[in-house]
């Protein structure tokens, strides 16, 4: 491995631009280096695996339920020890350090590249990092206090990247009330890559990033689904780009000839589709893990049959994904009716510009009596989740404001995922049944397990109103309850 150091913002951010034109967009990854000062021994910390490194070798460790604190007492001999917590800019052949003791440093095992680096941009580099004096004054710090208190860098670091802190943590439940969704060092270095704010209400004026390929998995049950498969097609973006999107239609039994609803759009579609029909309704929890089983892509987009996305939410979504690998993303909702001329077959094709008048009530809301979950005192007040939480990252460690906790804003009629951070086969739980809440038992072991939840105010997508699905919103408000009792029965059990 080849080192080069670097020194000045403006060469950092010269190189970054370089790399993106020759590697594509990197991805935003954190890690935490503990080690001796004799160097005898030295761990790394990232995600939820520990990499324990003596004598040149390395060893993985992984960590049951991701309780640093309890690994961390076996080590500590009450010796000092060089903490840091950088930030990594993680290319295909290349990173970008910041924040180490070195200064910024560009890691790369690409002989070829290290040496098209060092010419362009007047590096030196070097075969080994400890050859380079250390910029940077190191601090001897303890792994635990007088008292047993963890050290405050690593506690900060297992806050921001889903490391447990507590003794004991038998339950989702209590796993959520101990997760911060503060992602503002994302926003940092999304706008470095970027030159764009991850919280923007613009969209990128030049597309100049390819997309990844990407699985979008759509259940369909009693619906016209092709005013959602003319939105996708009339994304804006190349006849290329669209032919790496794969589409699954999972036909849960409905009632209408879906088929035929397809049919009739089918050859204006670059898309690659594929179509799932079950024999009769199975929920929709079994239609999306069906949908996920057949995905062949690691983008995950998880959306209804009855919502329009604006021209440029693919796009929008796509790049943030490969940027921030470890959050769950979901856009704000606008309602239409059946008639909205949106759903023109022309103006689908043509793509639909985004809104700011959103009528989602993640956006803006007033607390009833019958809204499952809400704590009284927010009954008859009017409330704006998005503002009030300032975009979601102050709905922490298990708070909620009116019915909304950090899994329950995850909008289960449009969410984007990377498929590395979902760990079971069958992702999303067959006992919800009817309207609600298995979205957000999805959500919850995501964010149980160190995912942000991060909105796209860039786009938005468009719900066609219909009568409930369940027969009356008598029987959708006694499912709703139901679920609602099921996803609390389901945070209280014991999680591995």
């Amino acid at each position: 491995m080849k080192h080069l150091i670097l020194n000045g913002k403006n060469k950092v951010k010269s190189i970054v631009s370089y790399l993106i034109t020759r590697e594509s967009l990197p991805k935003i990854q954190r890690r935490l280096n503990i080690y001796p000062l004799d160097d005898s021994f030295q761990i790394e910390i990232i995600d939820n695996i520990i990499k324990y490194r003596k004598e040149g070798r390395t060893k993985q460790i992984y960590i049951k339920n991701k309780n640093i604190k309890t690994f961390l007492k076996m080590l500590d001999d009450n010796q000092d020890y060089y903490i840091n917590d950088i930030t990594i800019l993680l290319f295909k052949s290349v990173s970008v350090l910041f924040n180490t003791f070195h200064g910024t440093i560009i890691s790369t095992d690409n002989d070829e590249l290290c040496k098209e680096l060092e010419e362009k941009f007047d590096l030196v580099h070097y075969d080994n990092i400890n050859e380079h004096k250390v910029n940077i004054k190191r601090t001897k710090e303890k792994l635990f206090d007088e008292i047993g208190n963890l050290n405050g860098k690593i506690k900060q670091y297992g806050l921001k990247t889903g490391l447990d802190l507590r003794s004991v943590s038998n339950s989702i439940k209590i796993r959520l009330s101990n997760m911060s969704n503060d992602y503002s060092y994302l926003e940092e270095y999304y706008k470095f890559i970027t030159n764009y704010d991850l919280l923007t209400y613009k969209p990128f004026n030049k597309k100049k990033y390819s997309i990844d390929n990407m699985s979008i998995i759509i259940p369909v049950y009693n619906q016209d689904v092709s005013y959602t498969l003319l939105s996708i097609q009339g994304q804006d973006l190349t006849k290329e780009e669209k032919s790496k999107l794969q589409v699954i239609i999972v036909n849960d039994g409905s009632k209408n000839d879906v088929n035929a609803d397809i049919e009739k759009v089918r050859n204006k579609l670059d898309y690659e589709l594929e179509i799932v029909s079950f024999g009769q309704n199975m929920g929709l929890s079994n239609a999306r893990n069906v949908g996920y089983a057949i995905s062949k892509y690691d983008k995950i987009l998880f959306m209804d049959s009855d919502i329009v996305l604006s021209k440029d939410y693919i796009y929008d979504m796509n790049i943030r994904m490969q940027i921030v690998p470890n959050a769950i993303f979901t856009c704000m909702r606008k309602n239409i009716e059946n008639t909205s001329d949106i759903l023109i077959e022309k103006n689908l094709l043509k793509g639909i510009p985004t809104c700011s008048d959103f009528d989602d009530s993640r956006v803006i809301t007033k607390g009833k009596e019958y809204h499952i979950g809400c704590d009284s005192s927010y009954i008859g007040e009017e409330i704006s989740v998005l503002d009030d939480t300032d975009y979601f990252k102050e709905l922490s460690f298990g708070s909620q404001v009116e019915i909304y906790n950090i899994s329950t804003v995850v909008a289960g009629h449009n969410m984007a995922v990377n498929k590395n951070l979902i760990k079971s086969e069958k992702p999303f739980n067959p006992r919800f049944k009817g309207w609600g809440m298995e979205d957000a038992y999805f959500s919850a072991k995501l964010i149980a397990d160190g995912c942000y939840v991060i909105p796209v105010l860039s786009s938005c997508v468009y719900h066609i109103n219909h009568p409930p699905r369940s027969g009356s919103n008598k029987q959708k408000n006694k499912e709703a309850l139901a679920n609602y009792q099921l996803y609390n029965e389901l945070l209280n059990q014991v999680w591995e």
